[in-house]
C-alpha cells in the first residue's frame, strides 16, 4: 500500500500513525498512481513532538505553502500569536518521517 521508504531516515511505524493521516496518505498515493510527477509526489508527511503532544507536518519542496502542524487527534495549533509559532518551532523535537512521495530524494530534506 505504502511507496518503499528509504533505509537512510527514520520513520514512524504504520501502527503508531492515526486513522486520519493513514487515510490521507491512500488518497495521495492514489492521485499519485494517477499522476506520478504532480505534486503530491514531492511532498513528504513527518512527526514532531511538542509539549508531549504528536504533531504532523506536511512538507513539499515545489511549495511555498506554510506546514501547519496537526495533532495526533487532528487538532491544529492555532498560532494567532506570534510567539506560539516561535515556541513550537524552537522546541519541537524528535523529527522522524511518516511518509515521503515517490519524488522525494533525501537530499531534499537533510538537515
Amino acid at each position: 500500500m505504502f511507496i518503499l521508504f528509504s533505509c537512510e531516515k527514520e520513520f514512524v511505524p504504520e501502527h503508531e500513525l492515526p486513522d486520519w493521516l493513514l487515510s490521507k496518505i491512500e488518497e495521495d498515493e492514489e492521485v499519485i498512481s494517477d499522476r506520478p510527477k504532480g505534486y503530491l509526489a514531492s511532498g513528504t508527511w513527518v512527526r514532531v513532538k511538542w509539549n508531549d503532544v504528536f504533531y504532523y507536518e506536511y512538507w513539499n519542496m515545489l511549495s511555498s505553502r506554510f506546514a501547519y502542524p496537526i495533532s495526533h487527534d487532528r487538532d491544529t495549533l492555532d498560532f494567532t500569536i506570534a510567539d506560539g509559532w516561535t515556541d513550537y518551532a524552537k522546541e519541537k523535537c524528535c523529527e522522524k518521517f511518516v511518509w515521503k512521495g515517490p519524488e522525494v530524494k533525501d537530499w531534499m530534506y537533510d538537515k
